[in-house]
Parts: structure tokens; C-alpha cells; sequence
């Protein structure tokens, strides 16, 4: 807060000095320097103006530029789906004719879960309900045996 005081003290104390010099010139020079003061003031509004009108060209130009690749990006996309289109009516006819030309003698591959994974070793669903003996390595049986069978038996 001390600072503030001080730059408020200096800022009063030049002003209150400029004006004292002021009061001291004579007409002629006060007048030119009003003069001056104003096309200064002018000369400043005129700027801002002319900065303000380069501003609103600026983004009168954007939008245009915008415009035009928005116009271009959805050409582009309308050539692409159209170039889509005609491939994909291509295709359908193409396999139309391949299906057409196609022997009638000809096998079709049919695949079979239970023939596809029974030599596989994977067990299946109905091996948990008929529990059947299982194989070691050396193709000896191994009895399966349930926990509540050895309960019977004590």
C-alpha cells in the first residue's frame, strides 16, 4: 500500500508541475499545443479505425477460406461415397455373376462342432454329466471315484 501512496503522490506531483508549465506559455504556444494534442487524438482514432476495419476484413476472409473448404471437403466426400457406391454396386453384381457361374456339382463345406473338437482333448459338457475312466499316458484306466462314495464307506 505504500507503494500505491507514492506512485499516487508522484503521478499528482508531475501532473500538478506540467500544469504550473502550462499555465506559464503564452497564448500562441498554448494554442499550438492544443493543435497538436488534438490530430494526435485524431491521428490515433483514425488508427483505431483503420485497425478495426483490418480486424473485420481479416475475419470476413477467414469465413470466406472457411466457406470454401467446406464447399471442397463435402465435394470430396460426395465423390468418395458416390466412387463407395459404385464400387459396392460393382461387387454385388460381380458376386451375383460368380454365384450364377458357379458348378451346382459342387461340395459345400459343412463344419461340425462335436466333429470339429472330439479328437481335440477338450472335455465337453457331457463328459460332467457320464463320468466315464480316464486314460494315463500309458493307456492304463484310472477309476474316477466320488467323494460321497467314500463317505458311505466309513
Amino acid at each position: 500500500m505504500g507503494k500505491k501512496l507514492a506512485l499516487g503522490l508522484f503521478a499528482g506531483a508531475l501532473g500538478a508541475g506540467l500544469y504550473a508549465a502550462y499555465q506559464k506559455l503564452d497564448e500562441e504556444k498554448k494554442d499550438r499545443l492544443k493543435r497538436e494534442a488534438r490530430d494526435k487524438a485524431d491521428e490515433l482514432r483514425d488508427r483505431a479505425v483503420d485497425y478495426a476495419f483490418y480486424a473485420n476484413d481479416a475475419v470476413s476472409d477467414l469465413k470466406d477460406v472457411i466457406r470454401d473448404e467446406m464447399e471442397n471437403t463435402k465435394g470430396t466426400v460426395n465423390d468418395a461415397k458416390s466412387q463407395f457406391a459404385d464400387k459396392a454396386k460393382g461387387f454385388a453384381s460381380s458376386q451375383t455373376d460368380e454365384d450364377d457361374n458357379v458348378e451346382d456339382d459342387q461340395d459345400d463345406i459343412v463344419v461340425d462342432a462335436k466333429d470339429a473338437f472330439k479328437d481335440s482333448g477338450i472335455p465337453s459338457a457331457a463328459d460332467d454329466l457320464d463320468p466315464q475312466p480316464h486314460k494315463d499316458d500309458d493307456s492304463n484306466e484310472i477309476p474316477i471315484t466320488d467323494d460321497n462314495d467314500n463317505d458311505d464307506n466309513k
